[in-house]
């Protein structure tokens, strides 16, 4: 075998493993059995009212591990804290301590075809005493239960429209409001990076019916296969009860490493 020839072999197998390689930033990924993968992320939120009304403003930062148990199942689990930092929040909280934790699972579908769908579920706790301090409260363990269920048909050429469905609730109360949010959009996915966006919607069916429209993008870098870093954000489009809100967005960047 000349050099010609093991240059073009050695082309074509980089070339099938770049192919084949997994796009860690997909909505729809979970890690192989014996995997992790690991994403850190820093948001900051924003809401300015009219009329002189006030500005609100929240930072945070969050911990989110999801381990493989076999090639299509994982477990998650989510550390958080909102700050209480001056010129970046309200400093509406007791200090700078303000954890919540969140734990899970997902489930990809096998399917014969190009089609993809994942399931999963989770509980969000955090306690509102730590959070806000004694000042007439005696909230203890906040307590929340979340279904989400997603479906999206992978194209030849990165494209993945998708969409999501998401329903939430306080499971300590006994008539619990029930929030839900759906979300259409497309990934796309290139060589060395990837683009995400689409519509959400939230909305209730109680008595006050009350919804908002959004839209969503993020758009990530691969540093490595394993590694990527990104940015995201989120607009608020209007609503019902949003006479008095002038804008409301949000927007992080996070990182994500596969181990």
């Amino acid at each position: 075998m000349n050099y010609k020839t093991i240059l073009m072999a050695s082309a074509a197998v980089m070339f099938a493993g770049a192919a084949n390689a997994a796009d860690i930033t997909s909505p729809m990924y979970l890690p192989g059995a014996g995997q992790l993968l690991s994403n850190t992320s820093v948001e900051y939120d924003r809401t300015s009212l009219k009329h002189n009304m006030g500005v609100g403003e929240d930072f945070r930062a969050s911990e989110e591990i999801t381990y493989g148990i076999t090639d299509n199942f994982s477990v998650v689990a989510e550390l958080g804290n909102q700050f209480d930092f001056e010129g970046l929040t309200n400093q509406e909280y007791n200090n700078d301590h303000n954890f919540d934790y969140k734990i899970g699972a997902k489930w990809n579908l096998n399917t014969c075809s190009n089609w993809l769908a994942q399931v999963g579920a989770s509980y969000y706790t955090m306690d509102p005493k730590s959070w806000y301090g004694h000042r007439g409260n005696d909230a203890r363990w906040y307590k929340e239960l979340e279904a989400n269920v997603k479906l999206g048909y992978q194209m030849q050429n990165g494209l993945l429209p998708y969409t999501s469905f998401t329903a939430n609730g306080n499971i300590d109360e006994n008539d619990r409001l029930i929030e839900y949010s759906w979300f259409g959009g497309a990934h796309y996915t290139q060589e060395r990076y990837s683009l995400d966006a689409g519509i959400r919607y939230d909305f209730t069916l109680d008595q006050a019916n009350k919804n908002a429209w959004w839209v969503e993008a993020q758009a990530n870098y691969f540093v490595k296969e394993n590694v990527t870093v990104g940015i995201f954000g989120d607009y608020y489009l209007g609503g019902t009860g949003s006479d008095n809100i002038d804008y409301d967005y949000s927007l992080g960047l996070n990182a994500k490493v596969l181990f």
